[in-house]
């Protein structure tokens, strides 16, 4: 089973390669080999050969990424395609799924839509070439970011074309949230739009915040030691190390490997609920993980305070509050858990996530949860690893603040004309107010 990656825009390359680095870093993460029992030795082999057919084309011990590179300007495809670049890398990229313009997008949402029409017919051939390429597909995910125009415009079009596309293949998409403060003026307009029409052709959005993760990459640049400010490496590599807890390969109780869409199905109960957040324990810089070990039952304790606090972080939280006190619920939970430890942890999860009060009034108690491990290898150098990904309340602030300061803008009429002279009216707006206040209500009514 395969899972075709697509990188719109700026943000949605500079993840995208960031993820592939990660999955392979992954791979090559490993205990001594002296310590490892042939059992253990068998299982890792199979773990690495199921993400590599995954996520890559082999070919003569050439790895080429099932991924498509779309920006609208040269820059960051430049940066991912030239030869310094790729000489650092242990795989590549196809060049004719690299599609780059030269006119940009200019933070217009419009603007990357109109454009993202202009290059279907490439889009959809270099998508053709990796369907060619794939024994099935799994999943195809999007990365993009909300804000600016290429990420936004094009991306949502291009979700849209593949939709129409191949319209039983499930869609994640994965969506990064612009800081509250921005520099794009109309970053709010575009975030607006693409989140209504994202929301009619994806399966499922996976909500990242710049806002949390700049806190986060604070956070551990604070605990390495190191005196510097954080930057977007920081960052992309904190949202990609969640990402690829997820991607990575995982087990069900026969042992089996499970498919991506398996994992979802449980998530997704109902088709208009498709907010997902990841939340990841331990929390620590590269630079405390050897002097650190963690039992299972304290990171679950921790990811227990962080859900109900509505938290992302593991610092800051008021340990006071109860379960019943929650400021999140969920409609449904996915823990995945990863270590060389056999240790059970269902009676962990069940003492601090088998609550009521937790979920949502018509979310039967069987659906709470479902648990998935791998037991005979570690993610990156975490000796224990365990990641929440929750259907639930966490990122509809973010959807209210986004269309609050749409509607102060709206109001004014203010910037539509940038919007009017590529046929993005102001019905569109409306359209899409409409549709984002349905969904942050219902998701405030669970």
């Amino acid at each position: 089973m395969s899972c075709i990656v697509l990188q719109l825009g700026q943000c949605g390359n500079q993840v995208g390669q960031r993820v592939f680095d990660t999955l392979i870093e992954d791979n090559l993460t490993h205990l001594n080999p002296s310590k490892l029992s042939i059992e253990n030795r068998l299982s890792i082999n199979d773990y690495v050969r199921h993400s590599l057919d995954r996520f890559f084309i082999q070919h003569e011990n050439n790895l080429t990424a099932r991924a498509l590179a779309i920006d609208t300007e040269l820059k960051v495809i430049d940066q991912l395609m030239n030869e310094k670049s790729q000489s650092k890398r242990h795989w590549s990229y196809e060049k004719k799924c690299v599609i780059e313009g030269r006119l940009g997008s200019g933070n217009n949402w419009a603007c990357g839509y109109r454009n993202g029409s202009l290059a279907e017919e490439n889009i959809l051939n270099s998508l053709r070439w990796q369907l060619e390429n794939s024994d099935r597909v799994d999943a195809i995910l999007p990365i993009l970011s909300l804000a600016g125009g290429t990420g936004s415009g094009l991306g949502a079009y291009v979700v849209e074309c593949i939709r129409d596309e191949l319209p039983r293949s499930f869609l994640l998409t994965t969506i990064v949230v612009p800081y509250t403060s921005g520099e794009v003026v109309v970053q709010n307009y575009n975030s607006l739009l693409t989140l209504s029409h994202l929301y009619h052709s994806a399966d499922a959005l996976l909500v990242f915040e710049n806002d949390i993760l700049q806190q986060y990459a604070k956070k551990l640049v604070s605990c390495s030691g190191l005196d510097r400010p954080t930057n977007i490496h920081d960052m992309n590599n904190i949202l990609t190390r969640h990402l690829c807890s997820f991607l990575q390969p995982i087990s069900n109780k026969n042992a089996s490997i499970c498919e991506i869409n398996y994992l979802l199905e449980s998530l997704l109960p109902n088709s208009f609920y498709k907010l997902l957040t990841l939340r990841c324990v331990p929390q620590l810089s590269d630079q405390a993980l050897d002097f650190s070990t963690y039992k299972w039952s304290s990171l679950i304790k921790n990811l227990s305070q962080m859900y109900i606090n509505n938290s992302y972080l593991d610092e800051g939280l008021n340990w006071s509050l109860k379960p019943h006190q929650t400021r999140t619920k969920s409609v449904a939970n996915l823990f995945l858990a990863r270590s060389y430890d056999k240790d059970d942890i269902d009676q962990d999860l069940k003492q601090y996530f088998n609550h009521s009060t937790l979920y949502s009034s018509y979310t039967p108690s069987s659906d709470y949860y479902s648990v998935f491990n791998y037991r005979d290898k570690s993610y990156l150098n975490y000796e224990k690893y365990i990641s929440l990904i929750s259907n639930c309340q966490t990122p509809i602030s973010a959807l209210d603040r986004i269309v609050s300061k749409s509607w102060q803008l709206f109001g004014q009429k203010a910037y539509l004309h940038h919007y009017l002279k590529y046929d993005v009216d102001e019905q569109a707006f409306l359209n899409g107010f409409v549709q984002i206040e349905q969904v942050i209500k219902s998701y405030k009514d669970l």
